[in-house]
């Protein structure tokens, strides 16, 4: 198992921010965004904001590249959407 951490700076816009956590609450994401999540090797992910820094912690199997997950969500019409969206 492997461990990545990545930290992105948020638009510091409340609004903005506010919508960003209503997509990402309990129940409101899209299950095939969590299969898509899962299918490319990610077995954990914990994700923390702290005013518009936003910190991701993501646990991953042997199967798991960053090169290959972009690869995946680019052939995936629905993880598509959901990257317009957010």
């Amino acid at each position: 198992m492997k461990r990545y951490c990545l930290a992105v700076d948020l638009v510091d816009d409340p609004a903005l921010i506010a919508e960003y956590e209503q997509w990402h609450s309990a129940g409101n994401g899209w299950p095939e965004i969590k299969k898509s999540i899962r299918d490319a090797g990610v077995t954990n992910m914990e994700i923390y904001r702290i005013s518009n820094r936003m910190f991701m912690i993501m646990e991953v199997d042997d199967t798991f590249s960053f090169e290959r997950k972009a690869a995946m969500d680019a052939a995936n019409p629905k993880v598509q959407e959901w990257e317009q969206l957010m």
